[in-house]
Order: structure tokens, then sequence, then C-alpha cells
């Protein structure tokens, strides 16, 4: 049996919210209000927006008052004072003389010495052969024990060692007399000095040895005075030998000497001590003939001159040398702390440069002249801690200034200028020397 009755939704056409029909005017806005929900989403996201802005303005006005702290911190952490000093200064002429004194010597300016030494060797042809008889030479260190008063020992004074060997000086020399050191040790004088064999052979070529002075013997002198080698003898030598000619000889022993001062003078040069002063004419260069001889094996028609090259630097203190001109050619001078700005320029000149050997006399007399700036010292890092944590407006900058001569006037500038007081720390208090024109 067929049902013919058919229920509601059998009847009602199926339709998608799409057909049904927006009403018109008031209840057309209602409904698309009421059927869109991301604009409801978007309303109430809009209240949330301000919110953000809200916050994101306090972060904002946060971050700007931390950077305004921050600058007022760092303001009052990096305060300084800068403390511009003038000292005392004057310029004077001087054209004067002293006497140079070692440092075991009293009664002048005191020097020091320097010196470097080196041997070196060239090639030449040989052009002959002949008998020749050539005496062994050497470095020694002679020691003075005996007293404080130097002692000179004559050209050819005799070395002896416990083998008998004897070696000569060839030149006179002065041995400094006995010193105390700081910790009150008497400490003997001594002198380096070039030896040469009393005779030809090489028997006289000998190691490292000790050496006694036979004029001595029978006085309190012989064990006071003695020697010590620093280099060994060498060179001695007697029978037959390659010759070169005497003009390639010399024309290699000026080459090796010129290239043995230069290589020697600007080592020696790089050498000199900060506070120490060295003069041209302070410089001196000596070159002795070793000798030829004859080349390594496989070079028969070859023979080595060999040149020896000392080069000595006479330098000063610049502080005993700036009081020792200021005391001479300054006549209100009173012993304080003086330097001299130009001190280098000065015309520098040693007496008879040509024939005295300050390394081996001691002493030597020496001029000085030019215009020299001199300019009074004072100790900075205590002028520095007068200031350190005073307040500002108890300081008085000429009670301060009273305490020092060196100085003739000086200005200070506090950063930031609010400061009411100094640094704590005298890292933040910076000394600016004003030379003015001199």
């Amino acid at each position: 049996m067929t049902n013919d009755k058919k229920t509601f939704q059998d009847v009602t056409p199926k339709r998608s919210i799409q057909d049904i029909p927006i009403p018109e005017g008031k209840n057309r806005k209602t409904a698309i209000r009421g059927s869109s929900s991301k604009k409801s989403v978007g309303f109430f996201g809009s209240s949330k927006s301000k919110k953000t802005k809200k916050r994101k303005m306090k972060f904002l006005i946060f971050i700007v008052l931390l950077a305004l702290l921050s600058a007022v911190f760092f303001l009052l952490m990096s305060s300084s004072v800068v403390i511009t000093v003038t000292p005392i200064q004057l310029q004077e002429r001087v054209d004067a003389s002293f006497i140079a004194v070692s440092e075991k010597e009293t009664g002048g300016v005191p020097f020091d010495i320097m010196m470097l030494d080196e041997t070196g060797s060239k090639e030449v042809q040989s052009t002959s052969e002949e008998v020749v008889k050539e005496k062994a030479s050497g470095d020694i260190v002679v020691f003075n024990n005996f007293g404080k008063t130097g002692q000179r020992l004559i050209k050819n004074t005799r070395f002896e060692t416990s083998e008998g060997l004897i070696y000569r000086i060839q030149n006179s020399v002065v041995v400094p007399g006995q010193t105390v050191d700081s910790e009150g040790e008497t400490v003997p004088g001594s002198i380096e000095v070039t030896v040469y064999a009393d005779q030809p052979g090489e028997e006289y070529n000998i190691g490292l040895a000790d050496f006694t002075i036979p004029g001595f013997k029978g006085s309190d002198r012989f064990d006071k005075f003695y020697a010590r080698s620093k280099t060994t003898m060498t060179g001695g030598f007697e029978g037959v030998k390659k010759i070169a000619s005497e003009e390639d000889v010399e024309k290699a022993r000026t080459e090796l000497s010129d290239e043995l001062e230069q290589k020697l003078s600007t080592e020696i040069l790089s050498k000199i001590p900060e506070n120490f002063i060295l003069y041209d004419e302070g410089l001196f260069v000596r070159s002795s003939f070793i000798g030829t001889v004859d080349s390594e094996e496989g070079k028969e028609d070859m023979v080595d001159v060999k040149e020896k090259v000392s080069v000595y630097a006479i330098i000063f203190d610049r502080d005993n040398l700036n009081r020792q001109i200021a005391n001479d050619t300054l006549d209100d001078y009173q012993g304080e702390d003086i330097t001299i700005t130009n001190l280098k320029d000065s015309l520098f000149e040693i007496k008879n440069r040509d024939e005295v050997e300050p390394w081996t006399e001691g002493r030597f007399i020496f001029s000085l002249k030019g215009e020299v700036s001199f300019e009074w010292l004072y100790d900075e890092e205590k002028l520095k801690n007068d200031f350190v944590g005073q307040p500002k407006n108890e300081v008085n900058i000429n009670n301060i200034l009273a305490n020092y001569g060196g100085i003739e006037s000086a200005k200070m500038e506090i950063t930031p200028f609010w400061k009411k007081s100094f640094p704590r720390s005298t890292s933040k208090i910076e000394i600016v020397k004003d030379l003015g024109n001199i």
C-alpha cells in the first residue's frame, strides 16, 4: 500500500543560507552584524589594540627614563679633573768645560761605558808562500783588589800564566781601584785589555787561563793584582804560510772594518738605556789586525784576513748631566730637580779626542756649548694626591702650589661643572704641561 502522506521536509524545498533573502533597512543591518563572526572578533580586537598601545607607551617612557638616568650616572661616574701646569722655564747660553769620570772615580760628571767587539774574516787570493813568525793575542780582564786608588800599568807590562807563558800589553792602562757595592761588599776594580804573546808560535795559542803580574813579585801588590782570560789566545804561528799581496790584505781589512763598525754601532745605539745620552763624539771605534790564516781545506790558493773591531760608547745619565750644567750655569740654582729639554742639541766636544781612551784612563775633559732650555721638575703623583677627594670650594690652588718650587702657575677644570668635589682616584686627575713659547 502506498503511503501518499508527505512530511514537511518532503514538500519544503531545500535552501542554503545564501538563498534566504536579506531584509531591507534596519533588519538588514542587524542581519549583517549578526551573520558576520569575523566583524565581531574585530570589534573586540580594537579594544585590545588600545591596551597594547598603552603598554607600548609605558615601555617607551620607561626606556627614556632609563636612558636619562644612565646618562646622569655616566656623567657622575666619568667626572674628571684637568690641571694645566706651567713649570718654571729658563733659557741660558752654555759654554763650559767639565771633567768626566768613570763610575769608580770621583770629582766630576760620572760617565758609563758600553762596549761591543767582533772579529771578522774575508778571503783573498794568495800570491806566494814564505816563512813567517806571528804572535798570539787575546783579551784579558785585569783586577785591582789592592786599594781604592787606580793603578797605572805601563806599556809592555807582563802577564804570566801558571805554565810560565808571558803576554804583554801594547799600551799603558789604568786599573780602577776598589769600590763598595750596595750591600757594603768591597768589589775589585777591573779593566779589559788586549795582550800579545811574548814570542811567536802556536804554543801561545791557549784556552782560558789565569795570570799574575811578574813585575809586582816581592811586593804586597803581587797577590792583589791579577788577570783572567776573556777570550782564548789565537793567531800564534811560526813556519811556512801562504801570503797575499799587501794591497789585497789592506783592502780586505778596510772592508771588514767598515762592515763591523756599521754593525756594532747600530747594535750599541739600540742598547742605550732610556735615561742616558750618547753624543756623536762619545762613540769610539778601534780596529786591530789579527793576521792571516790559511783558508779551509779545499781552498789551497786562498787565505783568510782577520780583523777585530771594538766600539765604545761613552754615555751620561741625563739627570746627573742636567744638574751639573745647571750648577755651573745658573747663579741661584740650589740643587732642585731640573731637566734640559734640548740637551742633545748642545755641541759636545772631547778635548784631545784622538789621544784619549776613556775606557782605559777613567777620565777625560769635555765641553758643551749652545742655547739650552731649562725646565724645573715636580712630583706629578704628589700633586694629584693633593687634590684627591677635596671639596671644590675649599681648595686654594695657590696654597697647594706653594709646596712646589718648580711650578710657576696652574689652573684646573672639573668635568662636569656641577661637581662639588674632586675625584677620589688619581686616575681621574690629568696633569697637562703648558710650556708656552719655550
